[in-house]
Parts: structure tokens; C-alpha cells; sequence
């Protein structure tokens, strides 16, 4: 899916967290993966994509973690067509109220030079405000259009479809423009055309014109065939408003540009693997040894997803030295040029990386079988369970893991998280915020000493300490500085600031 597609994610936890029912073709692991979080690689200024690899061993198995982040540029200036379902079911939880608190936030964001037309459907379809240029006309007007909508009359989706379809298109001068186009509706066909094959082929109609399709699905209960159809042909982004918070998020400052601008069209990565290496599973949607069985994607701007596989080792033993690529081929956004990325790396770089990516993507997709296990009308707090606790057990730290516990719990009731120790010590991450460079950091626990040298651009240590201990950190650059840090029973994360010759780690 498109990095920016969320809404499948977002239904299934907004209905695992409110004891709504679900069923198996709702849970979909490769979407979870782009709703959480994980550690990236901002790109720099000069490339659209960035890679941050790192793997686990478990005996002849690696499981290969992936994290790909987009850039962020400047933005072009925006020629948005929002098309707004009016239709009496949009009054029902507050879905009118959700997104006339959208298109506000929407309108604090636009910048001078940006083009905005607003088209309203029902059963009938309405053009309010086209083209409205920010800068140039009277803001007023914007938000005086937002607070009139008002609920009435049956959905005919496709029918608005096509009139925002006409009005997006009557603009000439969109050369060097961002154009773009949101539909914003809970989908409840019941009138015109209400084949959903039909309402997708228009969506590919938009595609065919170099217009970017946003879909945005109102309230808990929106028609998801649809939007997701509709999505598809149009390789757009597909998100669900169900609360105020995730209103704020997606359409706020800091959700809005990924919200509405690509950094790559058709996009594909390949995964290149040396022949001590065989692929057993991939935890995404589509993976095919034939490219043209893989449907590109469009890239949004600052997203990122995590790519994850299992890989058997051929001859049960990890060859270090052993290369893996991975080649990212699309069109840049603004030229329309293929372009062609590879990130290089190997087999034992990825195993001395920090391994939270993939032991958090797992401990995801374990969630992802217990939940298929109950949707089933399995025991889900069986062997599930204890799966998904183990795995969970080596992110304490982790507040998105955290907050998945408290979902477990709500359905299995209260679980205890093995604890992590092992003769070999446990997992220490210490990631270095320095104003002057760090060559090396060490950890001493009593007779225990660990120590990581810092290269370039590296900035975390990954350090194997003893348990639930007090050790001495130093950390080396002109001077050596000290602080004294606890490890916990299961490992953790460090974070330690320098500035003025003055370091603190929490």
C-alpha cells in the first residue's frame, strides 16, 4: 500500500480498543507496520529515500528489518479539489462535525499561491467555492463555506466523483503544481451508481491525469470497499477520521504535508539477497521474483515503512561478509524522471545494528496472529499469548508496545512479560546527542566492561550489559565525561545529551 494508507490500521485498533467485532480480512499486518512507528534515517537534502537495516538471528533463521523514510522538500505550490460528502448519514457520530474540524485545520495550513476548490454531493452535487486562491481572496470565504455544510439528502458517490473530476480538471495552468484531490466521505452508496468497480475506475481516471487521490474515511462505520478501491486504481492515500485527536494529527502542521504531497510516483523496491540467504516470508503485501506482479506505489512526503522478512540461512551459518541491496526504482515527483536508488549494507552489519526495528516489528506481528486467532473464534490467549509476550517482553521501553499491551490485557486480562536475561547480558542502545564528537562509548558494570567505537554519522551504541545493574557510562571526545546509569532487568534505550562540556542521560 501507499506509505500514507492508514485507515485499515486505524479501524482495527479503534475497534479492538472500543470491543467492536472484526473479521480476519480486516487485520492486515503490512498496514500496522506503516501505523507504527520505528527508528529511521532522515534523507539528505540531495535524495528522496533513506534506509536504516538491521537484523536478528534467531538459529538458522534471520528475520531482516527494513526501515525506508521519504523526504521532506519544499512543497509546490497546491491545487487541491476537496470533495465533501454532504448526505444525511454524515450527521450521524459526528462525522460532519469531523470534517468541518478538518477543513479548518486544512485551511491554516495552505500557503500563499495554493488553489482550493470545494465541491459538495449528495444526491445532487454542489460547487460552493472554486477556485479560491489563497492570498488573493478573502480567507472569511474559505471558512464561511466549512461552517454552512450541512447533512441532507442520499450519497451518490459516484456522481460527486465525476463533478470534482470536472472541476479539477477545468484548470489550465498546472504546470511546476501539486494537484491533488481529497474526497472525504463514510461511503454509504445508496443511490446513482453503486457498483464499487465503477467508483474505482474513476479513481483511475484521475491517476491517468496526474491528479493525486487522498481518501478519507469518515466515522467507525464508513463503506471500506470502496475508498480502498477507489485508492488503489488512484494510487492515493487512504486515512480514517474516528476522534478529534486523529483530525489534529492528520490534518495539523506536521500531518498535513504528508497528507497531501508525493515525493515519488510508481514506486518499487527489490530486495537483493546472496545465496547463503533464502527468503521464507515476507510480512508485506505483494513480494514476486517478477517485477510487473508487484503494483508501484506513490511515496509521501516524511512517511517511512518497514519492509520485513524472514530469511533461512542456506547452510544453518551467517556469512558476514555476505552483501544485501536494496534498490528503490521510481519517478520523481516534480520531473516525472525514473529514478534509481541502492542502499548497501551486509549481512553482518545488519546483526551488530540496533535490533529494536525488528524485534518491535515482530513483536507487531504476533499481535497481528493473536487477534487473527480471536477473529477465528480461537483461544487467543493461549499460545498466541505467550508468542506475543515474549516478544513484547524485549520493548519495555517502548510506548507504542506499551500502548498494544493494554489492548492484549483488555481482551486476555492481565499477562506477565517474561523477563529478558540471559547469561550473555541484555540489549543496552546509548544514542549519543552531541555538540562535539564522541569517538567511543563504554559501560562499566563492576568486573563487566563493554566499549563501541563511533564513526561519521553514527550516533548509537549498542552495548550488551549485565541486568538490572548500576554502571559507569563514558563517553569519549576531547575529555572523557562520565555519568553513572542503571540497566534494566530487560535492556533498554539511553539517550545522553551533551552540551558545554556538560552531559545528561535519561
Amino acid at each position: 500500500d501507499d506509505s500514507m494508507s492508514l485507515a485499515s490500521a486505524q479501524r482495527l485498533i479503534y475497534a479492538v480498543k472500543n470491543g467492536i467485532g472484526y473479521s480476519v480480512p480486516q487485520i492486515r499486518p503490512h498496514e500496522l507496520l506503516n501505523y507504527f512507528s520505528f527508528d529511521t534515517v532522515t534523507p539528505d537534502a540531495d535524495q528522496t529515500f533513506d534506509v536504516l537495516a538491521s537484523a536478528t538471528q534467531d538459529g538458522d533463521q534471520l528475520t531482516l528489518a527494513l526501515a525506508v523514510k521519504g523526504a521532506t522538500p519544499q512543497r509546490q505550490a497546491l491545487d487541491l479539489t476537496v470533495l465533501v460528502d454532504r448526505s444525511c448519514s454524515m450527521e450521524g457520530e459526528g462525522r460532519m462535525d469531523y470534517t468541518q474540524r478538518s477543513l479548518h485545520l486544512m485551511a491554516d495550513q495552505l500557503e500563499t499561491g495554493d488553489r482550493v476548490d470545494l465541491v459538495l454531493f449528495d444526491d445532487r452535487t454542489c460547487v460552493p467555492l472554486e477556485n479560491f486562491v489563497v492570498g488573493r481572496d478573502d480567507p472569511a470565504l474559505l471558512q464561511k463555506t466549512i461552517d454552512q455544510m450541512r447533512p441532507e439528502g442520499a450519497t451518490d458517490v459516484d456522481m460527486g466523483l465525476r463533478e470534482a473530476y470536472r472541476v479539477a480538471k477545468a484548470h489550465a495552468d498546472t504546470r511546476g503544481r501539486n494537484r491533488r484531490m481529497m474526497v472525504m466521505t463514510d461511503a454509504m452508496m445508496n443511490t446513482g451508481d453503486i457498483d464499487p468497480n465503477t467508483v474505482s475506475e474513476i479513481g483511475k481516471a484521475f491517476e491517468n491525469d496526474g491528479i493525486r487521490l487522498t481518501g478519507v474515511g469518515v466515522g467507525s462505520e464508513f463503506n471500506d470497499e470502496v475508498l480502498d478501491r477507489l485508492t488503489e486504481k488512484g494510487k492515493g492515500a487512504y486515512v480514517f477520521l474516528g476522534s478529534e485527536a486523529v483530525v489534529d494529527r492528520l490534518f495539523g502542521p506536521s500531518g498535513f504535508p504528508s497528507l497531501t504531497q508525493t515525493i515519488a510516483h510508481d514506486v518499487r523496491f527489490r530486495l537483493e539477497l546472496p545465496d547463503s540467504l533464502a527468503m521464507e516470508r515476507f510480512y508485506g503485501e505483494e513480494a514476486s521474483t517478477n517485477k510487473e506482479d508487484v503494483q508501484p506505489i506513490n511515496y509521501y512526503a516524511g512517511t517511512s515503512q518497514l519492509f520485513l522478512q524472514d530469511l533461512r540461512l542456506r547452510d544453518g551459518r551467517v556469512v558476514p561478509n555476505d552483501p544485501v541491496e536494496m534498490v528503490v526504482e521510481y519517478r520523481d515527483a516534480r520531473t516525472g524522471e525514473p529514478e534509481t536508488r541502492t542502499f548497501r549494507t551486509t549481512v553482518g552489519k545488519m546483526l551488530k545494528a540496533d535490533q529494536h526495528n525488528a524485534r518491535k516489528g515482530m513483536a507487531l506481528m504476533a499481535w497481528t496472529d493473536l487477534l487473527t486467532a480471536d477473529a477465528m473464534g480461537a483461544d487467543p490467549c493461549g499460545d498466541p499469548l505467550r508468542t506475543y509476550a515474549r516478544r513484547a517482553s524485549t520493548l519495555s521501553d517502548d510506548a507504542e508496545v506499551g500502548f498494544v499491551n493494554g489492548l492484549v490485557r483488555q481482551r486476555c486480562g492481565n499477562f506477565e512479560l517474561p523477563s529478558v536475561v540471559t547469561d550473555n547480558g541484555v540489549p543496552f542502545k546509548v544514542k549519543v546527542d552531541s555538540d562535539i564528537p564522541i569517538s567511543t562509548v563504554a559501560l562499566d558494570c563492576g568486573g563487566s566492561r563493554s566499549t563501541e567505537a563511533l564513526s561519521g554519522s553514527d550516533v548509537i551504541a549498542m552495548i550488551t550489559a549485565p541486568a538490572g545493574g548500576v554502571c559507569e557510562l563514558t563517553l569519549s571526545g576531547t575529555v572523557d565525561m562520565r555519568a553513572e546509569v542503571e540497566v534494566p532487568v530487560t535492556g533498554g534505550d539511553l539517550r545522553c545529551v551533551i552540551r558545554g562540556g556538560r552531559v545528561h542521560c535519561s
